[in-house]
């Protein structure tokens, strides 16, 4: 980094690091980017929007690139996120993630294979194959804490990434609480015992005997949401 100008990297709020088709964390003032943690352009390029003063700079020092850098009066025209918000994203970056670290993993005989159990709120990603001619295996898991709501996508992405010793994105680790109950969420009451399926208001109840509640009232009566993942249930 010595031919960047050290002063705008020491102003910025956070500093991303080019290294081929990688960015990795160099400096967060926030705590919300890990330091040495990989990240996609895609996620680089949609925080250097909403973020104030990001400076991104190039990976070869043999390169004078002017950083890019996004200052506050940039970035009025855009307004804040919202904590549901952020959470859509974050689990929208979390399916890319986890597509390409597959595709990137199956590339030779290997697999993954993922076991997901909703009652005890985990997901562990089992990779198995071989390669090299060598008989590979390797296990990961992610466990949602009591008070957070599960999602199976950000789940598998923490799951997947531990399996393969690769650094977990802070984002997946404290994604925001959804604040909007929709429909295929799943609500419980404060105990956490008595859950239920969130279905359309026109909709008939499921024929697998599982609770269900409409959403006008799920939204009435502001039940917690303890699962969002909005997808066919697996494992238990």
């Amino acid at each position: 980094m010595e031919n960047v100008n050290q002063t705008v990297i020491n102003n910025a709020n956070t500093v991303f690091e080019k290294k081929d088709d990688k960015y990795f964390g160099y400096k967060s003032r926030f705590g919300d980017i890990v330091i040495g943690g990989a990240y996609s352009y895609r996620f680089v390029v949609h925080y250097a929007k909403t973020n104030q003063d990001v400076v991104i700079v190039p990976g070869d020092v043999n390169t004078v690139t002017t950083p890019v850098c996004t200052t506050l009066e940039e970035r009025l025209w855009k307004p804040e996120k919202t904590a549901q918000a952020r959470r859509d994203e974050i689990v929208e970056i979390a399916r890319a993630d986890v597509e390409k670290l597959i595709e990137d993993t199956t590339q030779d005989y290997c697999y993954v294979d993922f076991i997901v159990n909703r009652s005890k709120r985990t997901v562990v990603a089992l990779i198995k194959g071989v390669y090299n001619g060598r008989d590979v295996f390797a296990r990961g898991i992610a466990k949602a804490a009591p008070s957070d709501c599960f999602n199976v996508h950000i789940g598998k992405a923490i799951a997947l990434r531990r399996a393969l010793a690769l650094a977990v994105m802070d984002e997946y680790l404290n994604a925001p609480q959804p604040t909007e109950v929709r429909v295929g969420d799943f609500i419980s009451d404060d105990s956490g015992v008595h859950k239920a399926l969130v279905i359309e208001d026109d909709s008939w109840p499921p024929f697998s005997g599982g609770a269900a509640i409409y959403l006008k009232d799920a939204r009435k009566y502001g039940y917690k949401i303890i699962d969002d993942s909005r997808e066919e249930a697996g494992g238990e």
